[in-house]
């Protein structure tokens, strides 16, 4: 078991290694660079304690139901007409960056050289979807990120349109190790449009109390108590992130060409990123579905496709199974059927070179 001390002489070095990463990007950037940063921050950072013009007068009905998540501490409330939104820095958009160059892409795509994934996908029309998976808090470097997510997708894979949330470990971006609720979209398949939650313009926040980047201090145990959070992703005129039984916020339907009319594919589970020169870091629990399932591995459950006007359960022969590294990362659909006859068991320790 780590002391105090190491645990504190890790959380320098992890701290040392960002302030060493920022310090290095900043002196490559040139004057041209900076000063697109600096206009991207004044498009970004609204004006604080200011409603958002955007704000839509009607919110969907909820699709949910269910216990409120966890949010704000008591003592941190929005003045009324505004909503909580962590101010975007010039580092992080430096970070943003970067982590293009790792890899990130559709679990789908085979062309993610940095990326593995473990996932089931749903290949066909759909309005979104919603699912609940258990939290897990895998350990990453510096370099590397280990996601839960569900995606909903459409388009050829050039001009790919994504819309994913979940949670994930990404000390690059956050500069800890906190397990946090995480999203991420594109309207040209990860190329040049798209961001994580508030880097760029795009997602339209509403609610005052539930903020992306969030900290899920509520992990799951291994062979212990699970802790689980509910996403979904619809489409009511716009794509809608629904957190539990809340509504966060949505995606304009105008960030995207090709999900006017719904979207081609749902796709649930992990992945994982990491330079190709590190052993990758754990996916879910850190253990494959074969080492048990109940209490053990990581899962997606209650995973439902919102077909315009209600949500229904796809049939197995509707799925595909697919896991980029078997050796590493497992997939497997739970061998029950009911209540829950689509289950989603995946991770692994990883510990390969990707």
């Amino acid at each position: 078991m780590a002391t105090a001390a190491t645990r504190s002489m890790k959380s320098v070095l992890l701290l040392l290694s960002v302030q060493i990463m920022f310090g290095l990007l900043h002196a490559v950037i040139s004057e041209e660079e900076n000063q697109e940063m600096e206009r991207q921050l004044r498009v970004i950072n609204k004006p604080p304690i200011k409603s958002f013009k955007t704000r839509p007068k009607h919110v969907p009905k909820s699709t949910m139901e269910g216990e409120s998540p966890r949010l704000l501490p008591d003592n941190i409330k929005c003045p009324p007409g505004s909503v909580l939104i962590r101010r975007t820095t010039k580092e992080d958009l430096i970070m943003a960056n970067k982590m293009k160059t790792l890899g990130l892409n559709h679990p789908t795509n085979p062309a993610a050289p940095d990326a593995n994934t473990a996932a089931v996908r749903y290949p066909k029309h759909n309005f979104g979807a919603r699912t609940t998976m258990n939290v897990w808090g895998p350990t990453t470097l510096p370099g590397q990120a280990s996601f839960a997510n569900l995606w909903i997708s459409s388009g050829p894979s050039e001009e790919l349109n994504v819309i994913q949330a979940g949670w994930a470990v990404f000390p690059m971006l956050f500069s800890s190790n906190n397990t946090r609720l995480l999203t991420y979209w594109t309207g040209d398949g990860y190329n040049t449009t798209g961001c994580f939650n508030y880097l760029c313009p795009g997602f339209v926040q509403i609610n005052p109390k539930i903020s992306l980047g969030l900290v899920l201090d509520q992990l799951s145990v291994y062979n212990g108590t699970q802790r689980d959070i509910q996403i979904s992703i619809i489409k009511n005129a716009n794509w809608w992130l629904q957190f539990g039984n809340q509504f966060v916020g949505y995606w304009p339907q105008k960030l995207f060409s090709y999900m006017h009319d719904g979207a081609d594919n749902a796709v649930w589970g992990g992945l994982v990123i990491s330079p190709s020169n590190e052993p990758s870091p754990a996916m879910g629990s850190g253990h494959f579905p074969k080492d048990g399932l109940q209490n053990k591995s990581a899962y997606f459950k209650n995973t439902q496709i919102w077909d315009g006007a209600k949500l229904i359960y796809p049939s197995r022969d509707q799925l595909a199974l697919s896991s980029s590294r078997p050796d590493c990362y497992e997939a497997e659909l739970a061998p029950g059927v009911a209540p829950n006859p689509v289950d989603l068991f995946y991770g692994g320790p990883g510990q390969c070179h990707i």
